[in-house]
């Protein structure tokens, strides 16, 4: 799942206008995001085993990172430096890549000039990198990471930092999470910058049990086969190393290699392979490349399907006629190879919401900034969970929830200003204050409140629906739904959902 978290100005501003105790105010979110849950899935065609690709030593490579060193309790001593491989009886890698969030295994997009796969990614989050191992003379090893000092089983390092890029070692569990730093260029050697580089990715290896060891089971795999069953990528592979890609430590927009070699027990060590991990993120493109631009327009009616504005504060929808009909433009770009395509805002667009006691919420959402997903393969789980703790400001988002959310579901982040007006002056005249994320979903999102022993005082859910693909520029398919708790609002608890719907 993905979490991000929200400061919780925005929901008691949605309460208070519902209730009638509007004032002039703004709003707040901002996110955070964790490891996506594994969910069930139709069958996928097997990846390609990865070519190994030979990488010449260096004397010391440069360490790329984004700050300076910080201090950490956990950061381990620098291992061992690494025999060179040997000509007969070392092992090998025997296959190298990216499993979604749902578990399949991820086809290249192409491959570059040095016959690297390229793997295309809509976000640097949400995904496993799998490496798999064969033995050769001596059985493999099967420690990621080994924090005595001793030679692991996995050696892996990235050309450029990852998250924060932070230089502690095995910094993934609160209270303290960090990144990771790059390497640049990527290749092995026995700089102790780079064994530590390679340490605190091989520390984040799960092998389903917390624990960063390898999986030896094909059963125990993180990737399925075609039967959508758990297994290796590649029949003949010994060993699997699962690496999961979560918001504090996610790959950075752009290209960014990785390398990874295998180890046994005897301390030989497999050819290096490479492959690189392609963000999309900011990199330009047109609707013209995919899909094409979506105008989505949300409308209030009296009957039928309709946008809203869902709250236990009150009787259902809080919101009334006429809602200002502001087009959204969505933009949906190439194929991502699975099936995907990304998903933005192609223009800022402001939405005006009037309440119950006659105060008219104002929302701005962002074009620049704003990313998301249209899943076209129907094999991604798309569920939204936010929660918020009484006396707890922030409120976490959690995605990637629940089982497949079906063809043409849609997860969309934009940075998104609030504001209320109270004088009848509209959305035109809105003050508008800081800029934060928010998230939206087709699938099922869901509000929920809890006290400060974690009981559940308040929660509601609703279901959006999928959009169309075959017919994405022209259907009038869609409703996106952003869930909003509220454990301390000035009239108690509430839970709510804005319901967009054309």
């Amino acid at each position: 799942m993905f979490g991000r978290r929200m400061p919780a100005v925005l929901v008691p501003l949605l309460v208070a206008a519902a209730s009638g105790c509007g004032s002039d105010s703004h709003a707040a979110s901002a996110m955070r995001t964790a490891t996506p849950a594994n969910t069930a899935t139709p069958s996928v065609t097997r990846s390609a085993t990865a070519a190994a690709t030979p990488i010449a030593p260096t004397a010391t490579p440069s360490l790329a990172t984004t700050q300076t060193a910080a201090p950490s309790a956990t950061a381990a001593p620098s291992v061992t430096a690494a025999p060179s491989p040997t000509a007969g009886g070392a092992p090998r890698v025997s296959a190298f890549g990216v499993a979604r969030a749902d578990d399949l295994v991820q086809q290249p997009a192409a491959f570059d000039d040095l016959g690297r796969p390229i793997f295309e990614r809509a976000t640097g989050q949400g995904m496993t990198i799998y490496i798999e191992g064969v033995r050769g003379a001596a059985m493999l090893n099967e420690v990621a990471y080994e924090p005595s000092g001793s030679l692991p089983g996995l050696d892996i390092i990235v050309s450029r930092p990852l998250g924060d890029g932070s230089l502690a070692v095995c910094d993934f569990d609160p209270p303290i999470i960090g990144g990771v730093p790059g390497v640049d260029p990527p290749e092995f050697s026995d700089d102790p910058m780079v064994i530590d580089a390679s340490a605190d990715l091989g520390c984040r290896v799960n092998d389903g049990t917390g624990l960063p060891t390898a999986r030896t089971s094909a059963s125990a795999a993180c990737t399925r086969d075609e039967s959508a069953e758990f297994d290796f990528v590649n029949p003949d592979s010994g060993i699997q190393f699962c690496l999961p890609i979560a918001k504090a430590w996610a790959f950075p927009v752009g290209d960014t290699i990785v390398a990874a070699r295998v180890r046994d027990r005897a301390g030989r060590v497999s050819d290096p392979v490479e492959i690189v991990i392609r963000v999309a993120g900011d990199q330009p493109f047109t609707c013209e490349d995919g899909l094409g631009e979506r105008v989505f327009t949300p409308v209030h009616r009296a009957t039928g399907t309709t946008s809203e504005l869902l709250s236990t504060a009150g009787d259902g929808d809080v919101s009334r006629d006429p809602w200002t009909e502001s087009p959204i433009r969505l933009c949906a770009g190439p194929d991502l190879g699975d099936g995907t395509h990304r998903l933005t805002l192609r223009q800022d667009v402001v939405l005006g919401v009037p309440l119950s006691d006659q105060s008219e919420l104002c929302l701005k959402f962002i074009a620049r900034g704003s990313d998301g997903l249209l899943d076209c393969s129907g094999q991604v789980a798309l569920d939204v969970e936010a929660t918020q703790m009484a006396g707890n400001a922030e409120i976490e988002y959690e995605t990637g929830l629940g089982v497949a959310a079906g063809t043409g579901g849609a997860l969309m982040h934009a940075p998104l200003q609030v504001a209320l007006v109270t004088d009848g002056s509209g959305c035109d005249a809105a003050r508008f204050g800081s800029t934060y994320d928010a998230a939206f979903t087709s699938a099922d999102a869901t509000a929920v409140a809890l006290d400060a022993d974690g009981a559940t005082l308040a929660m509601l859910s609703h279901v959006g629906a999928a959009f169309d693909c075959a017919a994405w520029r022209e259907a009038e398919s869609g409703v996106l739904v952003l869930p909003l708790p509220a454990a301390d609002s000035p009239g108690g608890a509430t839970a709510s959902v804005l319901v967009l719907s054309e």
